[in-house]
């Protein structure tokens, strides 16, 4: 698995992050700010109306990455300051690894919106039918993730099939080529591919009933936290005025956060209305982050997660405890 190669360079690269990022991200004029093409989130919202670069008072770079496992590499080189919907399962691996970054909030909940989706011209009717087939997903992500939880559940061994590492955006014309019988991603990858004939294969319902649930956090490099703290605090304030906007009056919110996202605001409003977004008070809860006097459920959540991608031999060893991997304290600054 390509993953193992991935995994040893951002140990090495942990190791010389210390050395070398303290100059590519500190009190810098510019911050290069990480998220994925095609994904809607309401921060979108707030670059779309320029407030980032208004409250900040740096110019904010918005960058995309097809995959959190490429995110977490750039954070570890210092070319990206913060990440926007990284996945619980490319951080996970990260920090078991020894890069030093953080969650800082959370940025969605899209258990609804990634799913394993299979080519209606198959004979896959249910999950045991994957067994010789070939399936394209992106490794390291949580979509990932989900597909490991669904060959686990019905004791599916990897071996049984095909799993071909793909970039989410590759994963679309992997499926019209017929090079893949299935497909695990997230939107609007998912949509694209219901569209073409597709059909889901497990209900996300299922999935999360069986403890596979997902959701995008916002990360940041530890030097960064340490130097530039302020500028954390102010994004997460663009965030979260931005998500008040979408949960008062979610209509105006879908043209500006489709264009920046390179969607249609209609395709926009069916992404979104799968996803939970979270204010401050909502992600400072027990069901979340939690705060620095109560923890929340995260770092249990990132502990399963990490065991569960330990047994399934994608990384070798977890940490004992990752509730020092999550910092609360800029969200808690938050006006």
């Amino acid at each position: 698995m390509r993953i193992r190669n991935l995994m040893t360079v951002l140990a090495v690269i942990g190791l010389l992050f210390g050395l070398t990022a303290g100059t590519a991200i500190a009190k810098t004029d510019k911050i290069t700010v990480a998220y994925f093409p095609g994904w809607p989130g309401t921060f979108q919202y707030g670059w779309a109306k320029g407030w980032f670069d208004k409250e900040m008072g740096v110019k904010v770079e918005f960058r995309e990455f097809g995959s959190g496992a490429e995110m977490t590499t750039a954070m570890a080189s210092g070319d990206v300051s913060i990440a926007y919907a990284l996945g619980t399962t490319p951080f996970s691996i990260a920090v078991s690894q020894g890069l030093p970054i953080k969650i800082v909030a959370v940025s969605e909940n899209y258990s609804e919106s990634e799913n394993l989706v299979v080519r209606g011209d198959t004979d896959i009717i249910a999950p045991r039918g994957l067994i010789g087939k070939k399936v394209g997903v992106p490794f390291g992500t949580t979509a990932h993730y989900r597909l490991m939880g669904i060959l686990e559940t019905f004791g599916i061994q990897e071996n049984q099939l095909k799993i071909i590492d793909l970039a989410n955006p590759d994963v679309m014309p992997a499926f019209i080529r017929k090079d893949i019988d299935a497909g695990c991603a997230w939107e609007p990858v998912v949509s694209q591919m219901i569209e073409n004939g597709g059909r889901i294969l497990v209900s996300s319902a299922d999935q999360i009933r069986w403890g596979y649930s997902t959701y995008g956090i916002v990360a940041v490099p530890s030097r960064f936290a340490k130097e530039d703290g302020d500028l954390i605090v102010k994004f997460l304030q663009v965030m979260n005025n931005a998500t008040k906007v979408y949960q008062e009056t979610p209509e105006q919110t879908f043209a500006p956060i489709g264009k920046m996202a390179g969607i249609t605001p209609e395709k926009t409003k069916n992404i979104m209305s799968s996803m939970g977004f979270y204010k401050k008070e909502e992600q400072l809860s027990t069901d979340w982050l939690g705060t620095s006097e109560k923890p929340g459920r995260m770092a249990q959540n990132l502990k399963k997660i990490a065991d569960f991608l330990v047994k399934q031999k994608a990384m070798d060893e977890a940490m004992d405890d990752y509730s020092a991997t999550i910092d609360v304290s800029f969200l808690e600054k938050v006006k």
